[in-house]
């Protein structure tokens, strides 16, 4: 992947982001967004995001 955001369709660009726990992705967000507002719109998801840890019986 290109290390500088991506233009995509419709005003959206991708851009890899890091999030809370260390690891990093990839977002489709608007074209434009700085790099600290990008980080900011993956950790806002990652909070978003349901406990993935599953119950013990």
């Amino acid at each position: 992947m290109a290390e500088e955001p991506v233009p995509g369709p419709m005003g959206a660009e991708s851009r890899r982001v890091t999030f809370p726990d260390g690891s990093s992705g990839i977002i489709l967000l608007k074209a434009g967004l700085s790099q600290d507002e990008a980080d900011l719109i993956a950790a806002q998801v990652w909070a978003e995001l349901p406990d993935q840890t599953t119950p013990e019986d």
